[in-house]
């Protein structure tokens, strides 16, 4: 008997179980991480082709001439390799989470986001004239997060999460308070872009009023 012919019906069936699993997994985080994951992967690939990256780019004399998409598409393009990496780990983190939490808050919120931070961009910086970049976003996304969920373990008189969340909020206070006293932003290196201090603002300002805006619900 031929060794590789005994060997094909045990293997296609291992074959057949990988990829029944692999659909399975990505049909399932289609359901409920869709809208994070295809951000992330046209993010990806908008960084892929530099010339798409500066078509996509929140460019301010642009968005003047009728180009408003740009207001949109501005968050999705990157300067480089760090910034893309740092932005798209931290709005991956926490849009599965957000998104799992609300689906229908997470979209609202990231349209008024993303109008909202491009929007005070363009009418707060003068000095520069255009603006790419997820961090504004993230920092709402967080700002979201951290005050829905304390408001919601106060509701259920979860003490120690209601403390984790609290901690949580402050260190984005400080995070925000770090960057507008020393003008650099942390874990990213900024040499050959200007951190935009006041998108991250915006971001968090969105993030605190929906979620103060939204009812808290006690778990359970």
């Amino acid at each position: 008997m031929n060794t590789a012919e005994s060997m094909r019906p045990s293997q296609c069936p291992q074959t057949g179980i990988w990829l029944s699993q692999l659909q399975r997994w990505s049909g399932e985080a289609l359901k409920h991480y869709g809208c994070t994951l295809v951000i992330a992967l046209v993010t990806i690939a908008v960084f892929a082709f530099p010339a798409l990256t500066t078509s996509l780019e929140l460019d301010f004399n642009s968005v003047t001439g009728g180009q408003w998409w740009r207001l949109f598409s501005g968050h999705l393009a990157h300067y480089d390799g760090q910034h893309l990496f740092w932005d798209l780990l931290m709005f991956v983190v926490l849009g599965v989470i957000c998104e799992r939490h609300s689906r229908k808050v997470f979209g609202a919120l990231l349209i008024g986001m993303a109008t909202v931070v491009s929007l005070t961009v363009m009418l707060t910086c003068s000095d520069v004239s255009a603006y790419r970049g997820l961090s504004g976003i993230d920092t709402g996304l967080f700002a979201w997060l951290t005050i829905s969920q304390l408001r919601t373990s106060l509701a259920g008189r979860d003490r120690y999460f209601a403390i984790f969340w609290a901690m949580s909020c402050l260190m984005l206070i400080g995070k925000l308070g770090f960057e507008a006293i020393t003008g650099s932003v942390l874990f990213v290196q900024t040499d050959g872009f200007k951190p935009i201090l006041e998108s991250h603002l915006a971001g968090a300002a969105v993030g605190a009023f929906v979620a103060v805006a939204t009812p808290a619900r006690a778990n359970g």
